[in-house]
């Protein structure tokens, strides 16, 4: 798709962008539509003349299977810091297409960047020239300012203006759902550099999680859902504003959403005392369990200096009318690319096998129950592992140790 038409196809949606929110009293949490969850920088801080890859969490539950639009707006940043950009005017929220002024084009400083996944900023390299060498604004820093533009449906490069119109129709009639996110990123020429917050590990009721498992929970269940992080992740750094230098220490913030269940909290700080509580899907809040019991809740991590990033966890609602399968024995594959094959009955009721604590990706039981295979998703050695399993009715099976041969 060209400049012209990545334009066209931007201002022409976002102009109908506002016809098509949503309104209603789910919680903030509860991602049952198009959502932009989540955008990060890579790096999330840079000096004039840098650049910056951009992602977007973007999420969908009401069309499983299937990718949409995100296109990627950038303004200039402003020296001064004063939010003068055209991206930091409320109206263009309310109005997108005000960006244009009514003539059509993009004002100076404001440009397209990306189409999907696919777009980078870069910092102008004359951000700080209209401030004097060595002035403190320029350590300080500002922000560049990016607007991220999703549509609940695929918009292929070479679409004509035809089918454009037909897609910009159906947004403004609500036929299909779009949402606008905005988005800073730290200009600056100050030496100190953010590293995105990272989090070690997911502790469920305050159990850690298995690398790739499900959080296992009964319907109308309530579970303490808690994230750890290492030391690194709360950097040091000092903070520089016109009034002097202050040495801190990052927080970390964790916003929660889930496409099923409901929290108490939609965000908590690591190593804080509020954790956010999370009640599964079921009577008691007229909140029904999905179909295939199954749901996911993200994370969203970011930090007091723009640092982000995100992971998602499975659920499954757990269903106790099933039967407990046993498990007679597990076989470790022979080459690298075998699965690791478990015998037994009720075997469709196993939700999750963990070998040394990392769950089997891409299992399947046969239809009489006697058979599950499932394969690793990292490279296991020879030797003796440990072998840990949870079903589908929330029980947690015996553990065994197996002997895995030279792959």
């Amino acid at each position: 798709m060209s400049a012209l038409n990545r334009h066209a196809v931007f201002m022409t949606m976002c102009s109908v962008a506002m016809l098509a929110c949503d309104t209603g009293f789910a919680p903030v949490s509860l991602v049952e539509n198009l959502r932009v969850l989540g955008i990060r920088s890579l790096p999330n801080q840079i000096r004039p003349g840098e650049s910056a890859l951009l992602q977007a969490l973007v999420v969908d539950p009401s069309r499983p299977g299937k990718s949409g639009t995100i296109l990627w707006l950038g303004c200039d940043p402003d020296p001064f810091n004063l939010n003068r950009s055209a991206c930091s005017d409320p109206a263009v929220l309310n109005d997108p297409g005000a960006l244009t002024g009514g003539t059509g084009q993009l004002p100076p400083g404001v440009k397209i960047i990306g189409f999907n996944m696919q777009a980078a900023y870069t910092a102008p390299a004359t951000t700080f020239d209209a401030l004097p060498a060595g002035d403190l604004r320029r350590e300080i820093g500002t922000v560049g300012t990016v607007i991220a533009f999703a549509v609940a449906e695929e918009v292929s490069p070479a679409a004509s203006m035809d089918e454009l119109k037909a897609l910009f129709d159906r947004v403004q009639s609500k036929e299909v759902r779009s949402i606008i996110s905005l988005f800073r990123i730290r200009i600056s020429e100050g030496d100190e550099r953010n590293a995105d917050p990272v989090a070690s590990r997911m502790l469920v009721a305050g159990e850690p999680l298995e690398t790739g498992a499900h959080i296992a929970v009964l319907p109308d269940e309530p579970l303490v859902l808690d994230l750890e992080a290492d030391d690194t992740t709360f950097e040091n750094y000092v903070s520089v504003s016109e009034v002097g230098r202050e040495d801190k220490v990052e927080r970390v913030l964790v916003s929660w959403y889930s496409t099923t269940g409901r929290f108490s909290h939609d965000r908590t700080a690591i190593r804080e005392d509020v954790k956010a509580i999370y009640t599964a899907a079921g009577k008691a809040k007229n909140d029904p369990v999905p179909d295939d019991r199954s749901g996911v809740v993200y994370t969203v991590l970011r930090d007091t200096r723009g640092g982000q990033s995100w992971k998602a966890y499975p659920v499954f609602v757990c269903d106790p009318s099933l039967p407990v399968p046993t498990i007679a024995s597990v076989t470790a594959p022979n080459k690298a690319t075998d699965p690791i094959v478990v015998t037994g009955q009720d075997l469709g009721s196993l939700l999750d096998v963990m070998v040394d604590g990392i769950a089997l990706k891409d299992s399947s039981a046969t239809t009489d129950g006697t058979r599950w295979e499932g394969y690793r998703a990292v490279p296991i050695s020879a030797g003796v592992h440990h072998v840990t399993a949870r079903t589908k009715t929330c029980h947690r099976l015996t553990a065994m140790d197996v002997t895995f041969p030279v792959p």
